[in-house]
């Protein structure tokens, strides 16, 4: 009886949780949903405007559904459709069904020949919109803290390509010094299938703090080019257990560790198995950030919470420890390497191991190209 008591207590407070973060706190919240091998993506602006990117797998919509439901989520403000293969739009009936959508639906516009393309043209109706690149939402757009969704690319950003997934929607979300991008399915590779979409479309989401890693981490996506450009703190990753597709691969995950890149993933999918203290395997994700921050959270696993600091901040956080320090105001952060050519890292100049007045190292404010950051650094 005590057993059965303390499960309740533990899901009853899970619940309140989840609630609260459903509701308007003044943050902006991004979860990943769990929604095993496939994409599904639901942003709380601080104000609580909800938009939903993509919508979950065909057959699975469970998933989806039953974690709005226990944010207590109500409705759907603007519903972002990345392509149109059934791991992404699968369950669009189901959701809006549940949660009515209010404004639009936008999407890279054209057609599909899918039954699931004919039932999500059918549930969205007439607030069907085509997307570009100068399409912009903007959330909240009374306050001094908006949230802005940009459109970077649509249709494989002007390359000829027939495969959906090159033709994904990429969007980047920022809230004022923070920015995250969402891109469906895009391609980083030359490939019989697939063509190199990210490379072209690097410079124009910039340097982000999340990144939602493209294809569940497929080995044609995330090239290195695409990760030296936009230089992620955390990737994200949606993948199911047992998917036939070896997601995440070996490929794609080597590229972000060589970044320092920290992965969190719904799922362990059916590919390469995490690495501890860089991968973190946790359900749900869900990244928040307050206004004007310097720092964003991302909780996991119900109840684990780490924290990063954003790009251009001039705040720092040891991975390892959580430790968060803030420099001067108007500092930039400064960096040290070893001119040794085995080195493939670099530091910042307060690390440990930096010794940036050793007359073997150089240091800079700008890192050198072709190496990564030094797992962890500061230490």
């Amino acid at each position: 009886m005590k057993n059965i008591v303390r499960t309740f207590i533990f899901i009853s407070l899970l619940l309140v949780k989840f609630q609260a973060f459903a509701q308007a706190n003044g943050k902006l919240q991004i979860h990943f949903i769990d929604v095993g091998q496939g994409d599904g993506a639901l942003l709380i602006s601080p104000q609580g405007e909800r938009v939903l990117f993509d919508d979950g797998a065909l057959k699975y919509c469970d998933k989806p559904v039953a974690y709005l439901h226990e944010l207590g989520v109500k409705q759907i403000d603007y519903h972002i459709t990345s392509h149109y293969h059934s791991d992404h739009i699968g369950c669009c009936a189901q959701v809006l069904g549940d949660f009515p959508l209010q404004k639009d639906a936008l999407d890279r516009g054209e057609n599909y020949n899918s039954s699931v393309f004919k039932s999500y043209l059918a549930t969205i109706g007439e607030h069907r919109k085509t997307a570009d690149t100068n399409t912009v939402i903007t959330l909240d757009a009374g306050s001094q803290h908006p949230v802005k969704i940009r459109v970077v690319a649509v249709n494989a950003n002007g390359i000829h390509t027939a495969n959906e997934n090159d033709l994904s929607l990429d969007c980047v979300v920022q809230f004022d010094g923070f920015k995250a991008e969402i891109g469906g399915d895009l391609s980083g590779h030359d490939t019989p299938n697939y063509k190199d979409i990210e490379t072209s479309v690097a410079p124009s989401v910039g340097i982000i703090d999340v990144y939602k890693v493209h294809h569940h981490g497929s080995s044609e996506s995330t090239n290195e080019k695409w990760v030296e450009t936009t230089k992620p703190s955390v990737a994200i990753i949606s993948c199911g257990d047992g998917n036939t597709y070896g997601h995440p691969t070996q490929e794609c995950i080597d590229v972000l560790h060589r970044a320092s890149v920290r992965s969190y993933w719904t799922e362990q999918g059916n590919g390469v198995p995490p690495e501890p203290g860089m991968d973190v395997v946790g359900g749900s994700i869900v990244v928040e950030v307050a206004a004007n921050a310097t720092t964003f959270t991302v909780s996991y696993k119900g109840n684990h919470t780490d924290t990063f600091s954003i790009h251009g901040s001039g705040t720092v956080v040891d991975r390892s420890t959580g430790t968060v320090t803030n420099t001067p105001s108007g500092v930039v952060n400064t960096f040290a390497w070893s001119m040794s050519k085995s080195s493939k890292v670099y530091h910042y100049t307060h690390c440990v191991y930096a010794k940036p007045d050793d007359s073997n190292w150089k240091q800079g404010s700008t890192p050198p190209d072709g190496r990564s950051l030094h797992a962890g650094c500061p230490k």
